[in-house]
């Protein structure tokens, strides 16, 4: 009798361990358990770029740290900020911020982005000069994770836009002076130094340097005429009387693209009209 009650002890012992087994291994059958979660969907790290919703770039902070302009880091078909209807900029804020026909509100300023304080990407408008120094944004948003260009509808609008795309760093500026002693070139970095004041008739941020200011800052003390070239080859001979007369007021400002731009104004009634102008001042030769 003692040895049927242990058998049928041994009997059930064996059917307990054979569960357990089961149990530890995941269950019957021939398939096995992993017992791992699914591999989460990659994050997009850095600041995403869109036109039109269709995302076109990821920039993140090493790519910011030459401080690029942002139209130089979009298709060249979305460059051209005349055409841009809104920049939207997305952080941490409860709701993106929104900056409507920027190139029109912010006439005198370029948009680009930068190394934030918080070591991500930070956007801001800039006074060419001052993005030039890397210096002070007059709008800025930090932390920024998403940038959105809305262009306009294809109404032609901002097709005679310049400002965008072929940027130059106004670091790289070299005007060249040349006078009867020989030639010298001023450098961006010299030029940006030079304290600025208001463009003629500007009645808003625009600023930029006389004439008179740059030419005695490289020395030119005296002179009769000089002659001014641009880049692409146009020139304007003014007298020095130009300099002279309160009437008028030859001045040199540095447009968006990072180019010198030269206008000689000349007031009329109790405003100021410009009456010679040249949009890439690459040299100034004094004749005489």
């Amino acid at each position: 009798m003692r040895t049927r009650l242990s058998f049928v002890v041994a009997l059930v012992l064996a059917a307990c361990g054979s569960k357990s087994t089961e149990k530890e291994s995941g269950g019957g059958g021939t398939g096995t358990a992993s017992g791992s979660a699914p591999a989460p969907v990659p994050v997009a790290t850095g600041t995403q770029l869109f036109v039109d919703d269709k995302s076109v770039a990821t920039i993140d902070a090493a790519a910011v740290a030459s401080w690029p302009r942002l139209d130089t880091l979009l298709p060249e078909a979305a460059r051209r900020m005349g055409k841009w209807q809104a920049i939207t900029i997305k952080n941490a804020k409860p709701q993106p911020a929104e900056l409507a026909n920027p190139s029109q509100a912010y006439r005198e300023y370029v948009p680009a982005l930068f190394p934030g304080p918080d070591g991500k990407v930070s956007f801001g408008m800039f006074d060419p000069v001052e993005l030039g120094k890397k210096g002070k944004p007059a709008l800025q948003e930090d932390g920024v994770t998403e940038l959105r260009i809305k262009l306009a509808p294809d109404s032609g609008r901002g097709e005679n836009d310049h400002q965008g795309g072929a940027a130059i760093d106004p670091q790289n500026i070299k005007l060249a002076i040349i006078t009867p002693k020989g030639e010298q070139v001023m450098t961006g970095d010299k030029l940006l130094a030079l304290p600025r004041e208001a463009m003629p008739g500007g009645g808003g941020d625009a600023k930029g340097w006389r004439l008179g200011v740059v030419l005695e800052a490289a020395g030119v003390k005296s002179f009769k005429r000089v002659r001014l070239t641009d880049l692409k080859g146009p020139t304007l001979t003014l007298e020095k009387a130009d300099l002279e007369d309160k009437a008028t007021i030859p001045f040199l400002k540095l447009n968006r693209q990072g180019s010198l731009r030269f206008r000689l104004y000349k007031q009329q009634g109790e405003g100021w009209q410009p009456a010679g102008d040249l949009r890439d001042l690459a040299k100034i030769e004094i004749l005489e």
